[in-house]
């Protein structure tokens, strides 16, 4: 068993460099989310404005909106909740004290939105488990919303089991795409 404190640490410096180098596969792992099911269904997407450290989510919002889709984007609160607002040409964002940009306005998501796209440092194919960045709040989001979750998995994130300790609170995914 490999601790989540260890991977949290290693996985960043093995996603850093595969991003550097391996822009025709991030394409094709792109493609594969467009073409899902889940995608081209969804009226509502939820996903993240990504660092520049992490799978970009520019595409993911692009497309989203070419196809007439609304775009949400979380914004943290207080006890490690998050909540979904509308991210559009009105939304000012603002980052937060871990330079994530998040928005300071826009319509709050009442429910889930149809695809919630989850950020994750490493997931399993065997339980379809993550590990996200350590705060839990994918985790708390997923477990009181219905929604349809979605990771996109690089190769240096995707583990083919589940070799970290899963905690009670650990929500698994419903797809991975990669």
């Amino acid at each position: 068993m490999l601790a989540k404190s260890y991977i949290r640490k290693e996985q960043p410096k093995k996603i850093a460099a595969w991003l550097k180098q391996n822009t025709e596969s991030l394409s094709k792992l792109y493609d594969k989310l467009f073409m899902c099911t889940a995608f081209q269904m969804a009226n509502t997407i939820a996903t993240t404005i990504s660092m520049e450290h992490e799978l970009s989510t520019k595409p993911i919002i692009q497309r989203a909106r070419q196809m007439s889709k609304q775009v949400y984007v979380p914004q943290t609160l207080a006890n490690n909740q998050m909540q979904f607002r509308l991210f559009n040409q009105e939304t000012v964002l603002k980052p937060t004290q871990f330079g994530v940009l998040e928005p300071n306005n826009g319509e709050i998501l009442a429910q889930g939105a149809d695809l919630t796209i989850v950020p994750a440092l490493a997931v399993s194919l065997d339980h379809n488990q993550r590990i996200g960045f350590g705060a839990g709040y994918y985790d708390r989001y997923l477990a009181k919303v219905t929604t349809m979750s979605i990771s996109l998995a690089m190769s240096p994130i995707l583990f083919s089991e589940t070799v970290w300790q899963v905690d009670d609170h650990d929500q698994p995914i419903n797809q991975i795409i990669y």
